[in-house]
């Protein structure tokens, strides 16, 4: 008979997407930077095998993750680079050679003895392209480069062994968990057959009784040449035992069909008559990488785009800039709690579809908006989130095209718009619109009640005052923002939280005021809203404003929140700032202001763009201020409705129960100084800083 060379049947990688959509997640959330190598697992079947696949999928990831029912475990590594240049750069021969001397390192340490699945070993090298969701991939499967295996004769089926019928029942008895590597002692004379583990047969083996063993593994092969790991099985051999080299070795594929059945197991004898020093491991060759699917050797590429649901797709690219801010930026950044954090914004125009689309950006999902306008002409060269089209139909509100559209760019979000009239002091509310008004109130407090921040966005002083008193009441982080022709304010309001542990800390030259005693949009007023629209001009009717000071001050807002967000105090953060020009100066230059995770938390922004110049005044609550004091508060918890109707019919209830009508009787001289003669002396720094004006809509 003429010696035929064993060929192998080489594996075959088969990837699952969610191999990928782990990997993307556990490259963002938590490897970020690091390219380390990471422990994966990977599986194989002889149950019905197609091909000779090794299969990877989400449960790679797991340490403690068992291979599916009928499969074995393979052992791995994943590589996995941070760019496409270190991927190609990356030295392939070495990192072969690297994986395959830690394969010898086992089988000559006995490792392979107490955990054979180590023989089923493999590596991938890749690069994730997360902004394409594109994965560059090349899967290895190492084996040291031996001398040919000789076949001493075809191969022959277990049901043909004249003892088949005791082999089959001992191979059926093996547990599933042992069936990867093991060895079957069947001697025909004595009627014998056992199963035995390698550490067993292997350890001090007996050469008498090793010419009647069967070194059987699982066999993922569906072609007449065994699979690739039993060459790592012949290697581990020979180098665990080098008295068979020259002997004719007995190896069997366990291969079950649909029923089970081993019928179909292969045998092949084998002999290698050349010795290999495995053990001087540095002179060693490999081969084991992978050919692509033109069969040239070569990595792979797979775009997970196609596949991939559009809305998880989009809701995966969306949370990709901020997760890349953890990266190196901000380690720290909590995006769970911005995700979590609901949004209620009052007024949909110009600054509401600003707030709004920054508010998608920083990845909050929860946004509401309240407007009771139609989408006009005039409007979607201002506010981007209407279009053309949405004015030629006249019908379109604001407040529900407005969410429309925010569906639209992120469907994971979840969006909402009302429209909703917004009652406002010194307003009358006649009887004909009084059930509406109480319906329109009930809509607000129930959606202020559902919410975590209001945003007043509205473009009148008083459109801002109930939800400014429901903020309070309800304890909410309030922001607004206001425009002028060419100056914004942008303030957070004091909350009305009880405060807890750290109350500020008290630094030279600064001014400290803790969150619950800082003031609201109100608070440095001494006259009570009033209707605003009325003997107006068109040009004083309208918001008349340079157009980029709405995306400046909208900006500012968001970024305010998601500051406050950040800050251990949420909204009870203080505010510090100087009591006079010398000392801002001199603070500015020691960087002296305590800051949070994204900076300094002012109280409020004040910018012009005249001379592009921002200032950050805080200003304490206002003990008679008609929306956040005491008097206010108490009347709304005792009267609900009844008092808001009160304040709606005229504005003068509100001066005359907060006592500021008092301060009309007063009179009042203007005083002209320079800021030379503003600044206070080293005496003066404990007196409290200037009062600030407001900035009209």
């Amino acid at each position: 008979m003429t010696e035929n060379i064993l060929q192998f049947a080489a594996f075959e990688s088969f990837v699952c997407p969610t191999f990928w959509h782990k990997l993307a997640e556990l490259k963002i959330e938590h490897d970020r930077l690091s390219d380390a190598p990471k422990p994966i697992s990977g599986h194989y079947t002889n149950h019905k095998a197609a091909g000779c696949l090794l299969e990877v999928d989400y449960s790679a990831y797991n340490s403690s993750a068992q291979p599916p029912k009928f499969s074995h475990n393979a052992v791995g590594t994943i590589y996995n680079k941070n760019t496409i240049e270190e991927f190609k750069e990356l030295d392939k021969t070495s990192l072969l050679s690297a994986e395959g001397q830690a394969l010898l390192a086992d089988m000559t340490s006995a490792r392979v003895l107490d955990n054979p699945s180590l023989l089923a070993r493999f590596f991938v090298l890749s690069f994730a392209d997360l902004k394409c969701h594109s994965y560059y991939y090349w899967f290895g499967f190492p084996c040291p480069l031996t001398h040919p295996l000789q076949l001493q004769s075809e191969a022959v089926r277990v049901k043909d062994l004249q003892n088949f019928a005791a082999v089959a029942e001992a191979l059926r008895a093996v547990p599933s968990e042992a069936q990867n590597f093991f060895i079957l002692y069947a001697n025909e004379e004595l009627e014998s057959v056992e199963v035995r583990s390698l550490s067993a047969a292997l350890t001090n083996i007996d050469n008498t009784e090793a010419e009647h063993y069967y070194y059987c593994f699982a066999d993922p092969s569906e072609y007449e040449h065994p699979a690739w790991l039993m060459r790592n099985y012949v290697a581990f051999l020979l180098m665990q035992c080098p008295t068979l080299l020259g002997k004719t070795l007995k190896f069997l594929g366990l291969r079950y069909d649909q029923q089970m059945n081993v019928d179909n197991s292969l045998i092949w004898k084998v002999v290698q008559n050349d010795a290999c020093d495995l053990t001087r491991i540095e002179n060693v060759k490999f081969v084991g990488w992978e050919p692509n699917r033109n069969c040239k050797m070569g990595p792979r590429m797979v775009s997970m785009r196609d596949s991939m649901d559009p809305a998880k797709l989009a809701e995966n690219s969306v949370n990709l800039n901020l997760k890349l801010m953890k990266w190196r930026l901000l380690p720290e950044l909590n995006l769970e709690a911005i995700a979590q954090t609901k949004c209620l914004l009052f007024g949909a125009g110009t600054l509401g579809c600003a707030v709004a689309r920054n508010l998608l950006s920083w990845g909050f999902k929860h946004i509401t908006l309240l407007d009771s306008g139609k989408v006009g002409y005039s409007n979607p060269v201002r506010q981007n989130l209407y279009t053309h089209a949405d004015a030629v139909m006249g019908n379109k509100m604001k407040s529900t095209t407005a969410a429309e559209r925010l569906l639209e760019i992120n469907p994971s979000a979840v969006a909402k718009g009302y429209v909703v009239q917004i009652p406002m002091p010194g307003h009358t509310i006649g009887e004909a619109m009084l059930e509406q008004t109480t319906n329109d109130l009930t809509l607000i407090e129930e959606q202020v009640h559902a919410h975590d921040v209001l945003f007043l966005l509205t473009d009148s002083r008083e459109s801002r005052w109930l939800p400014t008193v429901l903020g309070a009441v309800h304890q909410k982080i309030v922001i607004n923002a206001a425009l002028g022709f060419d100056s914004y304010l942008v303030m957070r309001h004091g909350s009305t939280r009880e405060c807890v542990g750290d109350q500020g800390n008290e630094i030279e030259g600064l001014k400290c005021i803790m969150g619950q005693k800082l003031g609201c949009y109100f608070c440095n007023d001494v006259t009570a809203p009033g209707n605003s629209l009325k003997d107006r001009t068109l040009d004083q009717q309208c918001t008349v404003t340079r157009p980029g000071v709405s995306n400046i001050a909208a900006s500012y807002a968001v970024e305010l929140l998601v500051a406050l967000l950040q800050h251990p105090q949420r909204e009870l953060a203080p505010a510090y700032y100087a009591q006079s020009s010398h000392k801002r100066q001199q603070v500015e230059s020691t960087a002296a202001i305590p800051e949070g995770l994204l900076g300094i938390l002012p109280h409020s922004i004040r910018g012009l763009l005249y001379n592009y110049e921002n200032i950050l005044p805080a200003t304490e609550k206002f003990s008679q201020c008609i929306a956040c004091s005491q008097p206010i508060l108490a009347s709304f918890r005792s009267e609900g409705h009844a008092f808001l109707l009160k304040a709606f019919e005229t504005a003068r209830y509100l001066e005359e129960l907060t006592g500021i009508a008092d301060f009309k009787s007063l009179h009042c001289e203007i005083i002209d100084f320079d800021d030379d003669e503003f600044d206070m002396s080293e005496g003066d720094e404990n007196d409290s800083g200037p009062t600030t004006t407001n900035i009209d809509e």
